[in-house]
């Protein structure tokens, strides 16, 4: 019998490790509730990346509120920051505490330097805040640049996302497909960042595109903090795909804890 106890748990155990579940729980909150009316549905986006990260054994909170939620107190609570959020006069007049106060900025830049909060910048969040106050600047550097002012992209369309570095979050996976989507191009690369994938921005699909291969994951530090942006999933279509979801589970994770535990889906794996 107890042979028997210990060849059942050792194949629960073995069973769990495969599914990739966390070996800890990270405890994520996504900041959220302004968008560019009509073009990033916060109201779509933001639930479906909490499905994916509570399936892959993470804890997550949303809030639609920064300006209740943005606070030393609260931030403590959690592992990681999400960003899906991006500063408009249209989201401002739907949702007035979506605002960000100084208090509220003072809170968020604090909890990743010198708290050591992890920070995942997702899509969008990368062309926030792209004013010239003191903060600005400094929200450049908290998210290891972007899209920013001079960002752009052509019609979404698949292409083929490559990795480009060695590192816990693209470990076992070399290639994949994937979209319709957005392929950000000219994004602000600040000195310290590592790209970690890449996509061909081609000229043949539009003419708007660089004709370059353009970094879409890449990954840095502020003060204690680590930092992931990946600027990939427009929509909930484009989130669908197996390597973003990877790409945003492992991210979320390595901000968290430096390392990462979840599996890459056999899939996926060393896919060409």
């Amino acid at each position: 019998m107890r042979s028997l106890l210990l060849s059942t748990l050792t194949a629960l155990l073995f069973a769990a490790a495969a599914c990739g579940v966390q070996a800890r729980e990270v405890k994520v909150l996504i900041i959220t509730g302004d968008e560019i009316a009509g073009a990033h549905k916060w109201k779509e986006t933001a639930p479906f990346i909490k499905e994916v990260l509570t399936k892959a054994g993470h804890k997550v909170d949303i809030t639609e509120t920064p300006s209740k939620d943005l606070t030393p107190e609260n931030l403590a609570k959690y592992d990681v920051l999400l960003l899906n959020y991006r500063n408009t006069p249209q989201g401002a007049k739907d949702n007035p505490e979506s605002v960000w106060s100084d208090d509220n900025k003072k809170a968020f830049l604090g909890a990743i330097n010198n708290s050591g909060k992890g920070l995942y910048v997702y899509h969008f969040a990368s062309s926030a805040f792209t004013g010239t106050s003191d903060f600005d600047k400094e929200y450049e550097k908290a998210i290891a640049g972007g899209w920013r002012k001079q960002g752009n992209h052509g019609k979404k369309h698949e292409f083929t996302v490559v990795v480009r570095k060695e590192h816990p979050i693209t470990e076992g996976i070399k290639e994949f497909k994937h979209g319709p989507d957005e392929l950000y191009q000219n994004s602000v690369m600040l000195p310290k960042s590592e790209v970690l994938a890449t996509a061909f921005s081609d000229k043949k699909i539009d003419p708007k595109n660089t004709g370059n291969d353009e970094p879409v994951v890449w990954v840095a530090n502020y003060g204690k903090g680590r930092v992931v942006e990946n600027v990939l999933g427009h929509d909930v279509e484009a989130m669908k795909s197996p390597g973003f979801q990877t790409l945003l589970i492992r991210g979320v994770e390595w901000a968290a804890t430096g390392a990462v535990t979840y599996k890459v889906p056999p899939g996926l794996k060393g896919e060409k």
